[in-house]
């Protein structure tokens, strides 16, 4: 059974995907995915086996990242072409949603944050921009680790999710074929403090990810919505601990035939002063060349297909377009 934040998000229990012991019970955890994930795209997530200690020490790598002087971030600047994409961005660089609305009322959606990208070493080409190892001894040894850490839980989610739409094994295997961990994206995020924030400002616009899911972890300062798609608000995404939210993104939108919709997100300031808030999604990303299309059996269900075949690095690199 799911339990619920205060503003109504589901949080899912997926222990026996985690635990490693194959007696348990992973149709269950597929269930509710199916069950409360088609609502809005999004869930809270318990059971997922990082540890509170890990989460703590991720956090604090990421607060040593953004308290070092703005020339040595530099020293691993994000390229000015779209790819690669990794290294360090300053404010301003991402327009993912100009405007938004809440209660009805305009808001300017500014990109208020810097970000730093890292990928896998293997991949060759959003290939990793690190920096010096005397800047900050031991970051690129521990994002690396906790970079395969989270691919290995985002590879037991994903088998959940194809189960839960009920694949035959030949799709099932084309979907898993898809995703090599190479391409995902661990980003690590701050945003500034506001002295005077009116309530609803926008930190990052409304948007949705490219991604299959993401994983998004954020430390006790809240800011974190997700779009209710049957009333048009959206739903504050409360940090709690031993919670994570994961959010369906583009591409497992299109092979679910729109069973699971992309989940519209944001992140906004609190009325008054607000502080520092840091966060790290892990962006689970599709091979560039591989091709997304709905899977036959849905569309036989659906009794037509809703998105067209779509290569992934052609998808992301018009997306890429729209927002620089």
């Amino acid at each position: 059974m799911a339990s619920f934040t205060p503003s109504g998000i589901p949080v899912i229990d997926i222990s026996s995907l985690t635990k490693g012991d194959r007696s348990h019970n992973h149709r269950a955890v597929a269930d509710q995915f199916a069950r409360h994930l088609p609502s809005n795209g999004c869930i809270g997530i318990t059971g997922h086996g990082i540890s509170l200690e890990r989460l703590k020490e991720a956090f604090s790598v990421t607060k040593s990242l953004f308290d070092l002087s703005y020339e040595d971030k530099m020293k691993a600047p994000h390229a000015t072409a779209i790819v690669p994409h990794s290294g360090y961005s300053s404010v301003g660089k991402e327009h993912l949603g100009n405007q938004d609305s809440k209660n009805g009322a305009k808001f300017e959606a500014s990109d208020y944050k810097e970000s730093y990208d890292i990928r896998s070493e293997e991949n060759k080409i959003d290939y990793n921009i690190w920096l010096p190892e005397e800047v900050l001894p031991g970051f690129r040894a521990f994002t690396t680790k906790f970079f395969w850490e989270l691919h290995q839980l985002s590879d037991k989610i994903l088998g959940a999710l194809i189960l839960s739409l009920e694949a035959t094994e030949e799709e099932a295997k084309a979907v898993k074929a898809l995703y090599t961990g190479h391409e995902n994206d661990l980003r690590l995020a701050h945003y500034f403090p506001i002295e005077d924030a009116e309530k609803g400002r926008g930190r990052l616009g409304a948007h949705t990810d490219w991604s299959i899911f993401t994983l998004l972890f954020q430390d006790e300062n809240s800011g974190l919505e997700f779009q209710d798609r049957r009333t048009g608000g959206f739903l504050e995404a409360t940090p709690q601990e031993g919670v994570i939210y994961m959010n369906i993104g583009d591409m497992f939108m299109r092979i679910s035939n729109g069973f699971y919709p992309s989940a519209l997100h944001r992140v906004v300031a609190n009325e008054g002063a607000t502080p520092d808030r840091y966060s790290i999604p892990y962006f689970v990303v599709p091979d560039r060349e591989g091709v997304i299309e709905p899977l036959p059996s849905r569309v036989k269900e659906d009794g037509k297909s809703v998105y067209e075949s779509v290569k992934y690095g052609e998808y992301m690199m018009s997306m890429w377009e729209k927002v620089r």
